[in-house]
């Protein structure tokens, strides 16, 4: 599967194990696409191909507001996500592959599990829904379900990574 072509489909992303540095991106047949590996103390993380080799790299900017950029290991753009400042996804910034915007819109008001995007046309792109419940050992596995093909599997899988460290931070600062 090539990951910079434009992608429907469905694609599973499971939560973080403990002790493990990755976790692979699956197609509902089992058969992994990318990978991702975790940088847990520094909020950046590479994905990879299923032979293990970088292809895109997130690196955060900012203190009190982080901006999220995946780039390319050879500098082009996949992903720019700015949080909102007081609704951290409904109004955030986000531009897929250095020109594209697109919006994202949280589905329920308890839930920063479950998100749907929306072209510049305000027609839906796709939407994520978790695969396992709130309260167990891996919150936030996820199912992409792309339904235009807007944007690529590798930027679906930035964007669906980005905005899981994006909730886990706000869950991080809620229970501080």
């Amino acid at each position: 599967m090539e990951l910079f072509a434009p992608f429907t489909g469905t694609l599973f992303l499971p939560d973080k194990e403990f002790l493990r540095d990755g976790t692979p991106v699956l197609l509902p047949d089992g058969r992994p696409v990318a990978g991702i590996r975790w940088h847990t103390w520094t909020q950046r993380f590479d994905i990879t191909d299923p032979a293990g080799s970088i292809v895109a790299e997130c690196r955060t900017e900012g203190i009190l507001r982080r901006r999220f950029r995946v780039t390319t290991p050879d500098r082009r753009p996949v992903l720019d996500l700015l949080p909102g400042m007081w609704r951290p996804f409904n109004s955030a910034e986000v531009t897929v592959g250095g020109t594209r915007p697109l919006t994202i819109r949280q589905l329920s008001i308890w839930s920063d599990r479950q998100f749907e995007f929306l072209a510049p046309d305000g027609l839906p792109v796709g939407r994520i829904l978790p695969t396992t419940g709130t309260f167990t050992m891996r919150p936030d596995s996820y199912a992409f379900e792309i339904t235009r093909p807007y944007l690529s599997a590798l930027e679906a899988i930035a964007v669906a990574q980005t905005l899981r460290l994006v909730a886990r931070t706000q869950r991080a600062a809620a229970s501080a």
